[in-house]
């Protein structure tokens, strides 16, 4: 350590530190929303949790809503019967999650949502789905727990 900055200062131009201060700067005191430098964590795990989701919901939609149906049919025989679409799927996510451009894209959207709650304090989440529903089943279920909540409510007619 150079024992002309004071401890402070050493703190913040480390090399091998990055300080917290500079996380807690801007206009709601969670970061400067100008910054774009990555954190280790941003890189190795929120950004590619993105692509896998964007991956699943956007570009291999129909892929894992094949194996999922397949998954269906088969049960707990899934494992041996649906190799063909699990192969093709893990393919296709695969792909995407090798590709820079896609990767790029996916840093951006992640830097702009990222500003966007530096700037207002709002963090905008999106609502977490399953990768494959049955509209069928969905609707079966929520028709039953409809059905539970009106026999609950008229119990004590």
């Amino acid at each position: 350590m150079n024992h002309n900055k004071t401890e402070h200062e050493a703190e913040i131009f480390s090399s091998d530190h990055v300080s917290a201060s500079r996380y807690r700067g801007g206009p709601h005191g969670v970061g400067d929303p100008n910054d774009k430098s990555l954190r280790k964590v941003e890189l190795e795990v929120s950004i590619p949790g993105i692509m896998r989701d964007r991956a699943h919901r956007e570009k291999c939609h129909h892929l894992v809503d094949e194996f999922g149906q397949c998954g269906e049919k088969h049960g707990v025989w899934a494992v041996f019967k649906c190799r063909k679409e699990v192969k093709a799927m893990n393919g296709c996510l695969a792909k995407w999650f090798h590709d820079e451009n896609f990767r790029e894209e996916c840093k951006q959207l992640y830097l702009d949502e990222r500003t966007y709650y530096r700037e207002t304090g709002i963090l905008r989440k999106p609502i977490k789905r399953p990768y494959y529903i049955n509209p069928q089943k969905e609707m079966e279920r929520i028709n039953k727990i409809k059905k539970d909540y009106e026999r609950l409510e008229h119990k004590n007619d």
